[in-house]
């Protein structure tokens, strides 16, 4: 048995294949259950995401901060979601914006925005002051003149929504650690199962290649004459 052809090597090529496809099964597993491709449609967050782009996004995050890209429910506000915007304020802030200003106010202090269509923080001019509730959060779109979020459901909880209405967090794929780990384990299985099918057809071939016939007397054999 320790000496059949190919034994070796078909052993490695079962403990490859099983291999791959445990860890691409499990970098399977993880991404969806942690991550979904949320495909964007709208102008609501320009510059920063254009009509029809895939966004990555980690499913319930368990926090969410000011400045997060997030998907979230529209909970009692017009239209169906998931929608797409940007946390300006959190629980505990105070956001405001008077009409004429250069920028929000953030707890008094003027909140810088780079990520702004046209360096118009205001636009169409909405003024409002709200003192956020813990767990709750205030969501504008980057294109202010075009983005219906917090500042037009003022009669809504002033605007707010609960942090139980973000359903997904917008994560860069190349600055994710997660994302990265899940890309090397698959690769990994991915490169095993091409290397565990090359080792098993090797184990085949040499399993059905003959025995050579030893040459000469074998020893122990006995010799009969005929009569």
């Amino acid at each position: 048995m320790k000496n059949r052809p190919g034994r070796k090597r078909g052993i490695w090529a079962i403990t490859l294949l099983i291999l791959g496809v445990a860890l691409n099964g499990i970098a399977l597993a993880l991404m969806v259950s942690q991550f979904k491709v949320h495909s964007y449609e709208g102008a609501a967050m320009l510059p920063t995401l254009p009509h029809g782009d895939l966004v990555m996004v980690k499913r319930h995050p368990s926090e969410v901060h000011r400045g997060d890209v997030v998907t979230y429910d529209p909970v009692g506000w017009e239209g169906p979601g998931p929608n797409l915007g940007r946390v300006v304020a959190v629980g505990g802030d105070h956001i405001a914006y008077a009409k004429g200003d250069r920028t929000l106010t953030l707890n008094g202090r003027p909140l810088e925005e780079p990520y702004v269509l046209d360096d118009a923080p205001g636009a169409p001019d909405l003024a409002f002051a709200v003192s956020v509730p813990q767990g709750r959060v205030f969501i504008l779109g980057d294109n202010r003149g075009n983005s219906a979020d917090s500042r037009y459901y003022s009669e809504l909880q002033q605007g707010t929504l609960p942090v139980s209405a973000v359903t997904g967090l917008r994560i860069a794929e190349e600055d994710s650690v997660l994302m990265g780990v899940l890309g090397l384990v698959s690769s990994v299985g991915t490169l095993a199962l091409p290397v565990g099918i090359g080792l098993g057809i090797a184990a085949l071939v040499a399993r059905r290649k003959k025995q050579p016939v030893p040459a000469g007397p074998v020893w122990g054999a006995v010799h009969v004459d005929e009569p």
